[in-house]
Protein backbone atom coordinates (compact mmCIF):
# COMPACT_ATOMS: atom_id res chain seq x y z
CA UNK A 1 0.00 0.00 0.00
CA UNK A 2 2.82 2.41 0.97
CA UNK A 3 4.54 1.78 -2.39
CA UNK A 4 1.34 2.61 -4.24
CA UNK A 5 0.97 5.91 -2.34
CA UNK A 6 4.60 6.92 -3.04
CA UNK A 7 4.23 6.03 -6.71
CA UNK A 8 1.08 8.13 -6.94
CA UNK A 9 2.85 11.14 -5.37
CA UNK A 10 5.77 10.95 -7.83
CA UNK A 11 3.34 10.59 -10.73
CA UNK A 12 1.90 14.04 -9.90
CA UNK A 13 5.32 15.78 -9.86
CA UNK A 14 6.47 17.68 -12.98
CA UNK A 15 9.10 15.93 -15.07
CA UNK A 16 12.63 17.27 -14.74
CA UNK A 17 14.96 17.73 -17.68
CA UNK A 18 18.69 17.20 -17.33
CA UNK A 19 19.34 19.45 -20.34
CA UNK A 20 17.47 22.74 -19.96
CA UNK A 21 16.53 24.42 -23.21
CA UNK A 22 18.32 27.63 -24.15
CA UNK A 23 16.23 30.80 -24.34
CA UNK A 24 16.22 31.27 -28.10
CA UNK A 25 13.86 34.24 -27.73
CA UNK A 26 16.73 36.24 -26.18
CA UNK A 27 18.68 36.10 -29.47
CA UNK A 28 18.22 38.57 -32.31
CA UNK A 29 18.97 37.54 -35.91
CA UNK A 30 21.91 39.33 -37.54
CA UNK A 31 21.17 37.87 -40.98
CA UNK A 32 17.74 37.57 -42.59
CA UNK A 33 18.72 34.72 -44.92
CA UNK A 34 17.92 36.75 -48.05
CA UNK A 35 20.26 39.73 -48.37
CA UNK A 36 22.89 41.76 -46.51
CA UNK A 37 20.51 44.14 -44.76
CA UNK A 38 22.19 45.34 -41.55
CA UNK A 39 25.68 44.71 -42.91
CA UNK A 40 28.20 46.90 -44.72
CA UNK A 41 31.85 46.69 -45.77
CA UNK A 42 34.68 47.81 -43.54
CA UNK A 43 37.62 49.71 -44.97
CA UNK A 44 41.38 49.88 -44.52
CA UNK A 45 42.99 53.31 -44.68
CA UNK A 46 39.48 54.53 -45.57
CA UNK A 47 39.51 52.51 -48.81
CA UNK A 48 37.57 49.32 -49.71
CA UNK A 49 39.39 46.31 -48.31
CA UNK A 50 39.77 43.73 -51.11
CA UNK A 51 36.03 43.78 -51.69
CA UNK A 52 35.76 42.41 -55.24
CA UNK A 53 32.59 40.34 -55.43
CA UNK A 54 32.64 40.32 -51.68
CA UNK A 55 30.02 38.28 -49.83
CA UNK A 56 27.05 36.69 -51.56
CA UNK A 57 23.82 35.08 -50.32
CA UNK A 58 22.86 31.58 -51.44
CA UNK A 59 20.39 29.05 -50.01
CA UNK A 60 19.91 31.00 -46.78
CA UNK A 61 23.62 31.44 -46.10
CA UNK A 62 26.21 34.17 -46.54
CA UNK A 63 29.34 32.99 -48.24
CA UNK A 64 32.71 34.59 -48.78
CA UNK A 65 33.76 34.42 -52.41
CA UNK A 66 36.91 32.43 -53.09
CA UNK A 67 38.36 35.44 -54.92
CA UNK A 68 38.53 37.69 -51.84
CA UNK A 69 35.43 38.50 -49.78
CA UNK A 70 36.67 41.54 -47.92
CA UNK A 71 35.61 42.47 -44.40
CA UNK A 72 31.83 42.52 -43.95
CA UNK A 73 30.66 44.18 -40.75
CA UNK A 74 27.46 44.78 -38.82
CA UNK A 75 26.16 48.32 -39.00
CA UNK A 76 25.52 48.18 -35.26
CA UNK A 77 28.23 47.98 -32.58
CA UNK A 78 28.21 45.57 -29.65
CA UNK A 79 30.00 45.44 -26.29
CA UNK A 80 29.01 42.36 -24.26
CA UNK A 81 27.22 39.59 -26.12
CA UNK A 82 26.90 35.97 -27.14
CA UNK A 83 27.15 35.44 -30.89
CA UNK A 84 25.75 32.16 -32.21
CA UNK A 85 26.25 30.96 -35.78
CA UNK A 86 26.90 28.01 -38.06
CA UNK A 87 29.70 27.77 -40.60
CA UNK A 88 30.88 25.34 -43.27
CA UNK A 89 34.48 25.07 -44.43
CA UNK A 90 36.08 24.18 -47.73
CA UNK A 91 39.59 22.75 -48.08
CA UNK A 92 42.21 25.19 -46.72
CA UNK A 93 39.43 27.64 -45.83
CA UNK A 94 40.47 30.74 -43.92
CA UNK A 95 38.17 33.40 -42.48
CA UNK A 96 37.60 35.05 -39.14
CA UNK A 97 35.06 36.66 -36.84
CA UNK A 98 36.02 40.19 -35.88
CA UNK A 99 34.65 41.41 -32.55
CA UNK A 100 34.69 44.81 -30.84
CA UNK A 101 36.30 46.15 -33.98
CA UNK A 102 36.44 49.60 -35.58
CA UNK A 103 35.13 50.17 -39.10
CA UNK A 104 38.59 50.87 -40.51
CA UNK A 105 41.97 49.24 -40.13
CA UNK A 106 43.44 45.77 -39.83
CA UNK A 107 40.77 44.11 -37.73
CA UNK A 108 42.97 41.36 -36.25
CA UNK A 109 45.00 44.14 -34.61
CA UNK A 110 42.64 47.10 -34.30
CA UNK A 111 39.92 44.82 -32.92
CA UNK A 112 40.04 41.10 -32.19
CA UNK A 113 39.81 38.22 -34.66
CA UNK A 114 38.49 34.80 -33.68
CA UNK A 115 40.02 32.43 -36.25
CA UNK A 116 37.82 30.44 -38.65
CA UNK A 117 40.18 27.93 -40.26
CA UNK A 118 40.47 24.47 -41.78
CA UNK A 119 42.88 23.13 -39.15
CA UNK A 120 43.51 20.05 -41.29
CA UNK A 121 44.45 22.05 -44.37
CA UNK A 122 47.68 21.26 -46.16
CA UNK A 123 48.59 24.95 -46.14
CA UNK A 124 48.37 25.23 -42.35
CA UNK A 125 50.66 22.52 -40.98
CA UNK A 126 53.24 24.88 -39.44
CA UNK A 127 51.15 27.64 -37.88
CA UNK A 128 51.61 29.05 -34.41
CA UNK A 129 49.12 27.75 -31.80
CA UNK A 130 47.46 31.18 -31.75
CA UNK A 131 46.62 30.92 -35.47
CA UNK A 132 44.41 27.82 -35.44
CA UNK A 133 40.63 27.72 -35.38
CA UNK A 134 38.92 29.43 -32.47
CA UNK A 135 42.01 31.28 -31.27
CA UNK A 136 42.12 35.00 -30.60
CA UNK A 137 44.43 35.57 -33.52
CA UNK A 138 48.08 35.93 -32.52
CA UNK A 139 47.15 36.39 -28.86
CA UNK A 140 45.43 33.40 -27.15
CA UNK A 141 45.40 29.80 -28.51
CA UNK A 142 42.28 27.64 -28.68
CA UNK A 143 42.03 23.90 -28.10
CA UNK A 144 41.98 21.92 -31.34
CA UNK A 145 40.04 18.85 -32.42
CA UNK A 146 36.38 19.91 -32.27
CA UNK A 147 35.85 20.78 -35.94
CA UNK A 148 33.57 18.55 -38.02
CA UNK A 149 34.80 17.12 -41.34
CA UNK A 150 34.93 19.50 -44.30
CA UNK A 151 31.56 20.15 -45.89
CA UNK A 152 29.58 19.69 -42.66
CA UNK A 153 27.99 22.52 -40.72
CA UNK A 154 29.65 23.46 -37.42
CA UNK A 155 27.92 25.38 -34.64
CA UNK A 156 29.92 27.96 -32.71
CA UNK A 157 29.26 30.57 -30.05
CA UNK A 158 31.48 33.47 -29.06
CA UNK A 159 30.77 35.17 -25.75
CA UNK A 160 32.41 38.49 -24.95
CA UNK A 161 31.62 39.59 -21.42
CA UNK A 162 33.81 42.41 -20.16
CA UNK A 163 37.36 40.96 -20.24
CA UNK A 164 36.26 37.35 -20.64
CA UNK A 165 36.14 35.77 -24.11
CA UNK A 166 34.73 32.25 -24.46
CA UNK A 167 34.42 30.18 -27.63
CA UNK A 168 32.42 26.95 -27.85
CA UNK A 169 32.54 24.75 -30.95
CA UNK A 170 30.04 21.92 -31.48
CA UNK A 171 29.33 21.86 -27.75
CA UNK A 172 32.97 21.93 -26.61
CA UNK A 173 34.60 24.93 -24.93
CA UNK A 174 37.76 25.50 -26.95
CA UNK A 175 38.76 28.88 -25.55
CA UNK A 176 38.15 30.63 -22.23
CA UNK A 177 40.35 33.68 -21.98
CA UNK A 178 40.79 36.53 -19.54
CA UNK A 179 42.21 39.36 -21.64
CA UNK A 180 43.83 40.87 -18.55
CA UNK A 181 46.08 37.81 -18.43
CA UNK A 182 47.62 38.67 -21.82
CA UNK A 183 50.89 40.19 -20.58
CA UNK A 184 53.38 39.75 -23.41
CA UNK A 185 54.56 43.29 -24.31
CA UNK A 186 54.89 42.55 -28.03
CA UNK A 187 51.41 41.03 -28.20
CA UNK A 188 49.91 44.04 -26.45
CA UNK A 189 51.79 46.37 -28.79
CA UNK A 190 50.67 44.50 -31.90
CA UNK A 191 47.06 44.11 -30.74
CA UNK A 192 45.72 47.32 -29.18
CA UNK A 193 42.25 46.01 -30.03
CA UNK A 194 42.47 43.69 -27.01
CA UNK A 195 41.66 46.78 -24.94
CA UNK A 196 38.57 47.85 -26.91
CA UNK A 197 35.29 47.53 -24.97
CA UNK A 198 32.95 47.81 -27.96
CA UNK A 199 32.79 47.72 -31.75
CA UNK A 200 31.43 45.99 -34.83
CA UNK A 201 31.18 42.25 -35.57
CA UNK A 202 32.77 41.24 -38.87
CA UNK A 203 33.25 38.35 -41.26
CA UNK A 204 36.89 38.50 -42.34
CA UNK A 205 37.51 37.00 -45.77
CA UNK A 206 40.91 35.59 -46.71
CA UNK A 207 40.45 34.42 -50.29
CA UNK A 208 38.63 31.13 -49.69
CA UNK A 209 34.99 30.13 -49.54
CA UNK A 210 33.36 29.84 -46.13
CA UNK A 211 29.57 29.70 -45.63
CA UNK A 212 27.75 31.21 -42.62
CA UNK A 213 24.13 30.87 -41.56
CA UNK A 214 21.85 31.34 -38.52
CA UNK A 215 23.88 34.29 -37.24
CA UNK A 216 22.20 35.48 -34.05
CA UNK A 217 23.23 37.65 -31.12
CA UNK A 218 22.19 38.08 -27.49
CA UNK A 219 23.38 41.24 -25.77
CA UNK A 220 24.49 40.76 -22.17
Amino acid sequence: MRRLIIAAIFATLPACSSTPKSDDSAFTPLFNGRDLTGWTYATQNNKPYKQGRGYQVENGAIYCTKDDGGNLMTEKQYSNFTLSFEFKLTENANNGIGIRAPSDGRISMAGMEIQILDDTGSQYTTLKPTQYHGSIYDAVPAKRGALKPLGQWNHQTITANARQITVTLNGQTILHANLDEVKDPQTLKNHPGLQRPTGHILLLGHGTRVDFRNLRIKEL
